[in-house]
């Protein structure tokens, strides 16, 4: 299968939510809610959601969905297809008014990550991306051209550029910087803009050492950074499967350019403990 017609509703999806995300971070003040998991939720996210899921209900009824900002329906573990979506990915980048957050849409077909929307709202920029399809990068609204993405061709540890997340690195991620000497080539970044970076061959490695990362902040961004040439698992090595009872990935998450993938994750395995969150 193609997923021309999934990949179309993804896109649509992701621009749709992206306007209602521009029109909230150009006004003076969003009422921010704090959920049950400490993390925040605001109007912004809430409204994106709404747009993402009429789009897609209307397109794929019989499809199940599974967001971060809906009540889980236990009963998507019994379909096939899966539409795994984040409305607002980086919602601290958000309300801390940075450029660094995304719009996820992501169809993910028996465990498997197939088609990909990621938006980029401030920089009003789509990467987007189907199984076998490739991978680009559409900036300027829907009449620009695309641009096909492709990952680096980097293969020296040493010469490697690793994005980690915005936080300051400390704790188990300073010593990871520090002692695999990666740490001098490390750049910040918020969400899943790190990713993209990666897919656009700005970045080498993405490492994300927090067993909290979701299921939804990889979705999406998995189908673009493996069709742009690279590769996303988890930190033992192993593909992600989506659609899972836990949608956490409890052993973090790396993503590289693909040329030395296996000796990153043995380099980087004392770092990985699972459930620290």
């Amino acid at each position: 299968m193609d997923y021309a017609r999934e990949l179309d509703i993804a896109e649509q999806a992701a621009r749709a939510a992206a306007a209602v995300i521009s029109s909230y971070y150009r006004r003076d003040g969003v009422r921010v809610e704090i959920k049950p998991d400490n993390s925040p939720v605001t109007e912004a996210d809430l409204e994106a959601n709404r747009a993402i899921v009429t789009l897609i209900r209307a397109a794929f009824p019989d499809d199940a969905i599974l967001s971060e900002e809906l009540p889980d329906d236990r009963a998507r573990l019994h379909q096939r297809r899966v539409w795994v979506v984040d409305p607002l990915d980086g919602t601290r980048d958000f309300i801390a008014r940075t450029d660094q957050f995304c719009t996820h849409v992501g169809l993910a077909v028996d465990g498997v990550a197939v088609v990909g929307a990621v938006h980029q709202p401030v920089a009003g920029t789509l990467f987007s991306a189907r199984a076998g399809g490739g991978a680009f990068v559409q900036a300027g609204g829907e009449t620009a051209p695309r641009a096909p993405l492709r990952v680096s061709t980097v293969a020296a540890t040493g010469d490697m550029r690793a994005g980690v997340g915005r936080d300051k690195p400390g704790g188990r991620l300073g010593a990871c910087l520090a002692a695999t000497g990666l740490g001098a080539r490390a750049t910040t970044l918020g969400a899943s803009v790190k990713y993209m970076a990666l897919a656009r061959g700005d970045l080498d490695l993405v490492i994300n050492l927090n067993a909290g990362e979701m299921e939804w902040d990889t979705c999406a961004p998995e189908v673009v950074v493996r069709e742009a040439g690279g590769v996303l698992t988890d930190g033992d090595g192993r593909p992600f499967r989506y659609n899972g009872s836990d949608p956490a990935h409890r052993r973090g998450s790396v993503a590289s350019n693909g040329a030395r993938h296996a000796a990153l994750i043995e380099l980087l395995a004392p770092y990985f403990v699972e459930d620290t969150v």
